[in-house]
């Protein structure tokens, strides 16, 4: 049986203040009477907290803006402080690399990316580390730790970058240790579906629901599982390879190993050959048009109502939807937040996935489906690079940076 420990009042105090601190980070300003009510906490501690705070200049306050005397004058407003450290957040996809300053609210401060193209494991991890040095040199504000969100499948537990499919044959390449050895950093690596839940989980959709899939479509398809107000990583940080999940046990081998894929089906390149099969039945669509057109195009085309667009589209929804299913089923979940780059803003894959997974699921989970379009966009993956950090200093899992000591220092 595990030895319990007892917690002591310094262990309450700090619980207490990155519970405040997790408050104001994740609201777009909030007074000291909403964080009481948030957190249950009396409005005398908030405000000593908030004092302690703002003298580490952690956080600051907008001033008090009399309206009328009808109405009153307007709660102090709480932010993060402009002075406060930031994160560097790195996004790895399969044919570019994101570099971001953040501070602990996910506000982006400064971008930095480069094409990532025919590379080995040491190049990539030379060109990322030239990317930072460069978003480094250019910060203001003490960077105090860095998050690797990637492409999967990954072992998180051991800061490892396995073998993904299609991926320049990069394998067991050990991100994390050679970034804290080169930088002096604590770092952390998530996989990018994971990344893009918590994002959602910190800073967007997933602040009020205890349970969702978020589904990230961007050169392949993964998911990140959120039960219970928690993401759920599984035993090395690997769940969310829905991509990799079979809807074709007769289907053709996979790079990863298995038959029928889902990225095998529901990809770009599908859809681009459905356009050349299906040209002579709707030659007056625009897509007919363009040689391979992209994903970007075919989203605005179903969009605007193009029959071909939506056609394509509705048989990559299919094929998405077969997957879901069985994730749906066996969670009980019934909220999905959907991310992909969408020109146009209008959730048409929300709305061709809609009566696919009701019908579906409809006996099991029970009520109305939700599917729900990322406040991210495209870009929670990222977000969540910056949210994997963030989640483990108000969880204390990281220690909170003393501003005034700050570990950034330059590379060599």
């Amino acid at each position: 049986m595990a030895q319990q420990k007892g917690i002591n009042y310094q262990d309450v105090k700090q619980k207490n203040k990155l519970l405040v601190l997790k408050c104001i980070a994740t609201s777009n300003g909030i007074s000291r009477v909403a964080i009481a009510d948030a957190t249950g906490l009396s409005k005398m501690t908030v405000g000593n907290i908030v004092t302690e705070l703002m003298e580490e200049m952690y956080v600051s306050e907008e001033g008090n803006s009399a309206s009328n005397s009808a109405v009153g004058r307007r709660p102090v407003q709480l932010t993060l402080s402009s002075a406060s450290p930031v994160v560097c957040g790195i996004l790895i996809k399969r044919y570019v690399c994101q570099i971001i300053l953040s501070d602990l609210s996910g506000i982006v401060i400064d971008t930095e990316s480069f094409v990532i193209h025919q590379c080995s494991g040491d190049k990539l991890i030379t060109d990322m580390l030239s990317s930072f040095k460069k978003i480094q040199a250019r910060s203001q504000r003490p960077i105090c730790y860095i998050g690797i969100s990637s492409l999967g499948p990954i072992n998180a537990a051991e800061g490892k970058i396995l073998r993904p499919p299609f991926f320049y044959n990069i394998s067991d390449l050990p991100l994390v240790s050679r970034f804290e050895q080169e930088t002096g950093l604590p770092t952390a690596l998530i996989h990018d579906a994971n990344a893009g839940a918590l994002a959602e989980l910190l800073y967007g959709l997933g602040k009020n629901i205890h349970n969702y899939v978020y589904l990230h479509i961007w050169n392949g398809i993964g998911a990140g599982i959120v039960i219970n107000g928690n993401i759920y990583g599984g035993d090395s940080g690997q769940s969310g390879e829905i991509g990799h999940t079979s809807i074709n046990y007769s289907g053709p081998l996979c790079d990863c190993g298995n038959h029928g894929c889902l990225d095998l089906y529901a990809s770009i390149e599908n859809m681009q050959r459905d356009i050349i099969e299906l040209s002579t039945i709707y030659s007056s669509s625009p897509l007919v048009r363009i040689n391979s057109p992209s994903w970007e195009q075919i989203v605005s085309a179903a969009s605007t109502g193009d029959s071909l667009g939506l056609v394509v589209l509705d048989r990559f929804c299919s094929y998405i939807s077969f997957a879901l299913v069985n994730t749906l089923n066996l969670l009980n979940i019934s909220t999905i937040i959907v991310g992909y780059p969408n020109p146009m803003n209008v959730p048409i894959v929300e709305k061709l996935m809609q009566p696919k997974l009701q019908h579906s699921l409809q006996a099991s989970v029970g009520g109305e489906i939700r599917i729900l379009h990322s406040s991210f966009r495209d870009a929670a993956p990222l977000i969540g690079s910056v949210a994997v950090i963030a989640d483990r200093v108000f969880s204390g899992e990281l220690p909170l940076p003393d501003y005034h000591r700050s570990p950034s220092s330059s590379l060599s």
